[in-house]
């Protein structure tokens, strides 16, 4: 039966109250605002605190002031609160960070209110999360455990921990294309200088300052100050790493014995895991930033044994012959990565390799035997199928140490004076040839760099080589005919890495005036 003509009947609708401006996160962000009172749509929509200029202007207790709008939020009931969070503000009118810590009820509220407002919506935090482990998790920094990480999301908007929003906020770090991203304030990155305090803030508040999510947020952070040309805030992140792992017994050889090993082997291998990765970036500054002249974190600890590494504790090895070691039906050798059994991180060894070519004690009489040891790893590394494509980390790593352990067989072959050092510009011509042929391919350079899925030592790598086809590429390197077209090509590379990493625009820079000097162009 048709009920067209039925009466159609509603509910009468309350008067909605109206602000008489705009609320601030809409000013903020230049968008459309309802002023609807107690809280406009778009701030209910994207979990934010609404509130008005004639509040702060006023003095009075927020009208709009409610968690998720004044509705009812996941966490019960309305929460109310008489700031926002402090921390991304671009406005005026906004409190003081002391004034804003002093309101809040407690800090896992209040980090959650922060990541949020910083992030800018519970979307954006799911984006960041998304973008994190399909990006440099997945194929160059994995050391969060993204199943045990899921775990822990699976409340974080019901019950918020503010350590899980400080390692998110971390995350964000190395997830986003930071130099592209809007609105640089007189004090830089907002978003990094967010982190940071809120780090601080909330290792102060946390009855476990030294947890393994402090370490893990640290690291992000040390990797961030790395890319973005802050060698020295880099260098004293990765320190508190090193100090920690030794608060936490990680420097202890018994913590790596077999009563460990078969009661924790999960738990050993995640800190295996992120112990390398400490030494991975610790070389990665003492390379990158020789003029620093900082001293490596790791050998001035004193350690009378190697701590193991990740598989020891049944980490797939990247070699083709073990690919049988996954679960059945994986399609990679990384497949089963979401979850800590199988996790992979064979930047591990690359960081060995590293370390490695920067020691000063490395006997000459090894240099072609740890050549051939890194080539090696490179690859089978290379050969190996990986659900994203490569391990940018790993290859960037290994060829950089290529380079450098090469490079003074280089000079001793050009005198003749040498006679141990053999083949060394071979070495270095089949690092470059690799190097050059990522430059040679950009579209698909530039796919992967957007995703997040190039490791930032490219950037050093193509800067390094280019620097050896400058003083060598005509004469050792044998590559007259076509040496400065690779320069060229290489600086290509680095203006699109230049998008994403300050540290990639520092090098366009200083090959600029290198090229200048080799060409006669350069003018001081």
């Amino acid at each position: 039966m048709s009920n067209a003509s039925s009466p159609v009947t509603t509910s009468p609708q309350p008067d909605v109250q109206k602000a008489s401006r705009v609320c601030l996160n809409c000013k903020r962000k230049k968008k459309k605002c309802d002023k609807a009172l107690p809280s406009c749509s778009r701030c209910v929509e994207s979990y934010q605190f609404c509130q008005h200029e004639d509040d702060i202007v006023a003095g009075n207790p927020v009208t709009a002031g409610y968690l998720y709008g004044g509705v009812s939020s996941p966490l019960g009931n309305p929460v109310q609160l008489h700031r926002q969070s402090p921390l991304a503000w671009g406005g005026n009118l906004r409190p003081s960070l002391v004034a804003s810590i002093r309101s809040a009820d407690n800090i896992n509220l209040y980090a959650l209110q922060c990541v949020i407002d910083i992030l800018d919506s519970r979307q954006g935090v799911e984006q960041t999360v998304l973008a994190f482990f399909e990006g440099p998790n997945a194929s160059w920094f994995s050391i969060i455990d993204r199943s045990n990480f899921e775990r822990l999301r699976e409340d974080f908007w019901t019950s918020p921990s503010a350590e899980t929003c400080v390692l998110i906020l971390c995350m964000s770090l190395i997830s986003r294309p930071t130099i592209s991203s809007p609105g640089p304030t007189p004090m830089g990155d907002t978003v990094y200088l967010s982190a940071k305090t809120l780090l601080s803030l909330v290792q102060s508040q946390s009855s476990r300052p030294m947890s393994t999510s402090f370490l893990q947020a640290e690291l992000l952070v040390a990797m961030y100050e790395y890319t973005q040309a802050l060698p020295q805030q880099a260098y004293l992140s990765v320190g508190r790493c090193f100090q920690m792992s030794r608060a936490l017994g990680w420097q202890d050889k018994s913590y790596w014995g077999p009563n460990n090993m078969a009661t924790i082997p999960k738990i050993l291998k995640l800190h295996s895991i992120l112990w390398w990765a400490m030494v991975y970036i610790d070389n990665h500054l003492h390379a990158a930033y020789q003029e620093s002249k900082f001293p490596l974190h790791a050998p001035t600890l004193g350690l009378e044994f190697e701590i193991p590494q990740p598989e020891t504790f049944g980490q797939f090895a990247p070699t083709p012959s073990q690919l049988q070691i996954q679960s059945v039906g994986a399609a990679y050798c990384d497949g089963n990565s979401h979850h800590i059994d199988g996790m992979v991180f064979p930047e591990a060894t690359s960081a060995f390799n590293l370390n490695t070519a920067l020691s000063p004690l490395m006997l000459s009489e090894r240099h072609e035997e740890l050549s051939d040891a890194v080539w090696q790893h490179t690859l089978d590394v290379f050969q190996t199928p990986w659900s994203t494509g490569d391990r940018s980390g790993a290859m960037s790593t290994n060829l950089i140490a290529m380079l450098k352990l090469n490079q003074s067989g280089l000079l001793a072959g050009s005198a003749g004076t040498d006679p141990r050092f053999t083949g060394p510009a071979e070495n270095i011509r089949k690092a470059i040839a690799y190097l050059h042929n990522e430059a040679a391919n950009l579209p698909s350079f530039q796919e992967r760099l957007a995703r997040g899925r190039v490791a930032p030592f490219w950037a050093f790598a193509a800067y390094y080589a280019s620097l050896l086809l400058i003083s060598h590429g005509e004469t050792e390197l044998e590559m007259a005919a076509d040496w400065l077209q690779k320069v060229i090509d290489l600086k290509n590379m680095l203006h699109i890495c230049a998008g994403r990493w300050k540290i990639a625009e520092r090098y366009v820079y200083l090959l600029d005036q290198q090229l200048g000097v080799r060409l006669g162009t350069y003018v001081g």
